[in-house]
């Protein structure tokens, strides 16, 4: 029976990879605002992720052991023993020590699907926690093959050397993010990122406030006009009403 089992969970595991090599998974939505030379700009909604945190120098080292932790949650390790399915990409968040002498913090997360985001199954284990991320501007740079700690260490200064050739400001270049969408035995084609987190500046939230002030205000031009023009053909009808019945404009019947 255990020997079943086993291998029940190994095929599950297999058709979880197929299904997430070729893309029949949920994918964490995003908007893309601005394509750059070398990267592009993304916003990210709001929602909630299933995390773990570990520290070490490597994240290469790391990246197994946090990602059985996760793995297992979703295969119905969690308080009401449900399974959750994967979703893409697999996401690292990386902040280095800032002695330089200490070890790195590193987080993983699994978005949470979206028939789970109103209520993520219970951990129930003090090594995973749900975050709720909120909604997040990033400027990423994409790359394939497998990774190690030195093609982060070269794909991060890569989109660092990019983004600073284009003067961004608020952009946070000491922390990033690695995600990851295929599983280890898809050979080629396969897709990577480093994300930057890009804060808003000051200018940006006053040209976002005075967009949606713009818009509310188109909005409510529009609905007034329409109003107003529903309004002047109703008393057009009643007023061709009025004459059929050789009335005036005050009701009164005419001589």
């Amino acid at each position: 029976m255990g020997k079943h089992i086993t291998l029940n969970g190994i095929m599950a595991a297999v058709l979880k990879g197929i299904r997430a090599a070729f893309g029949d998974v949920e994918m964490a939505p995003y908007t893309v605002l601005v394509e750059r030379e070398g990267y592009e700009e993304r916003l990210y909604p709001a929602r909630k992720w299933a995390c773990t945190t570990m520290k070490g120098s490597s994240l290469k080292e790391l990246m197994t052991p946090m990602f059985r932790i996760l793995f297992n949650y979703i295969s119905g390790k969690n308080s009401p023993n449900v399974r959750v399915d994967m979703t893409s990409p697999v996401v690292t968040y990386v902040e280095p020590d800032p002695t330089t002498r200490g070890p790195a913090t590193m987080t993983m997360s699994f978005l949470v699907p979206g028939d789970h985001q109103h209520n993520p199954p219970d951990p129930g284990h003090k090594s995973i926690f749900i975050e709720n991320r909120p909604s997040i501007t990033v400027l990423v740079r994409q790359f394939g093959g497998y990774f190690n700690d030195e093609v982060l260490t070269r794909e991060v200064k890569a989109l660092t050397d990019s983004v600073k050739k284009q003067d961004e400001k608020g952009v946070i270049y000491d922390k990033y993010y690695v995600a990851g969408y295929d599983p280890p035995f898809k050979l080629i084609g396969r897709r990577n990122e480093i994300w930057f987190i890009k804060t808003m500046t000051e200018g940006e939230e006053d040209k976002l406030a005075t967009g949606i002030t713009q818009a509310y205000d188109g909005v409510q031009v529009e609905f007034l006009e329409s109003a107003g023009a529903v309004e002047d053909k109703v008393k057009e009808e009643d007023m061709g009403k009025l004459e059929a019945k050789g009335c005036t404009e005050d009701g009164q019947e005419g001589a």
